[in-house]
């Protein structure tokens, strides 16, 4: 099993080992020359001998935003260095389309949208009238990169119409964007009629997490999505894609149970009703095997959840639990990830968001020693 200095492997048959963690322990905190006072998620790609971090909502003393980046070195990983604005906050990561900044500058929904403490059961919003709108913006939140070669990524990231409720969030779309070596902004490609180009639309997958493989030279982004949802139970569903055509939505292909096929329509999911979900996707030398990590608020936060599988599509192992508690983690963190742009053998770095009511929250680094 080769792994690339970029983050694709070659894929080879061989007897996977027993997922088995040693110890572990907290790294830290990220430090940063921007005053931004909390930010959530934060996805990872090396290129070169330096690491791409893209966070999701951001808070800083001006203002707010879904997406940021930084970059660090992979000597000192947690480390950040990012440009800033005049107020000295993080820069945002994606640029609105002028309709997605005319949308949110005209977002008022009337007080009642945010009077849900009282809300009677049944109802999403209180003493409103039913067709009322309470839409308050426009998000643009960040998966997983994948590279391109050593100086670009691809990014697949998801558009968002957030309400004045807490977890009401409506999926509009999955786009993918580009980022090079250096850059701290995203470019999102346009489609034909000049706005940005959405793989999949409304009422389809989340296609968000991601993987890359090599077979037979060559590269192909499988990539994950929750569908399903009852309550804290999901399926997941699985699209592939080569690397090359990742902007071409005719080119996806999605996983039927024994095959591949090219309609949407025929998906059928690689794990059926699991909690929470599949998380993160990485190939890991040392197991022999592919490994997923997910912690959010429906494995009780303080609960890192490892499963294993022989390729992308599975068959997916019975879930690992690891306490990430003495780390600091509550039954509200989320985001728990693995990231593979800082190793795959033995010693594994990750991350996970533990809010915090006077700060907002961070995210914090950890690491698992594998047996």
């Amino acid at each position: 099993m080769a792994v690339s200095g970029w983050g694709c492997h070659a894929f080879r048959p061989s007897a996977p080992r027993e997922l088995t963690v040693e110890r572990v322990d907290l790294v830290g905190d990220f430090t940063t020359n921007a005053l931004s006072y909390g930010r959530d998620a934060g996805n990872s790609i090396r290129m070169g001998d330096d690491v791409l971090w893209v966070f999701g909502d951001t808070f800083t003393w001006a203002d707010m935003h879904c997406a940021t980046a930084a970059w660090s070195t992979v000597e000192q990983p947690t480390e950040l260095i990012e440009p800033v604005d005049t107020w000295f906050g993080s820069l945002p990561f994606y640029a609105f389309s002028p309709e997605e900044t005319a949308y949110n500058e005209s977002r008022d929904p009337p007080e009642c949208c945010g009077l849900h403490a009282q809300c009677e059961p049944g109802k999403p919003y209180c003493r409103c009238p039913a067709d009322t709108d309470c839409t308050t913006r426009i998000a643009l939140w960040p998966g997983d990169l994948l590279a391109l070669d050593e100086d670009r990524a691809v990014q697949v990231y998801e558009k968002v119409q957030i309400g004045s409720a807490p977890w009401d969030f409506h999926h509009l779309g999955t786009g993918v964007a580009t980022v090079g070596h250096g850059d701290i902004a995203a470019r999102r490609p346009l489609d034909p009629s000049g706005s940005p180009l959405l793989v999949f639309g409304e009422g389809e997958p989340n296609f968000l997490r991601a993987v890359l493989v090599e077979e037979d030279s060559q590269r192909t982004a499988y990539l994950y999505a929750v569908t399903n949802r009852q309550d804290c139970g999901v399926d997941i569903a699985l699209a592939r894609v080569d690397l090359d055509d990742v902007f071409d939505r005719d080119a996806y292909q999605f996983w039927s149970g024994g095959g591949w096929s090219s309609s949407l329509d025929d998906a059928v999911p690689i794990l059926r009703q699991i909690n929470g979900g599949l998380g993160s996707v990485t190939w890991n030398d040392h197991l022999g095997s592919y490994l997923s990590a997910l912690n959010d608020i429906c494995t009780g936060g303080s609960a890192l959840i490892l499963r294993t599988a022989p390729r992308p599509e599975g068959p997916w192992s019975e879930p690992v639990v690891i306490d990430i508690s003495p780390l600091g983690a509550t039954v509200d963190a989320y985001a728990g990830q693995i990231h593979s742009s800082l190793g795959s053998g033995r010693d594994l770095v990750f991350t996970f968001y533990q809010p915090d009511p006077v700060e907002v929250g961070r995210v914090r680094i950890g690491r698992l020693r594998l047996r």
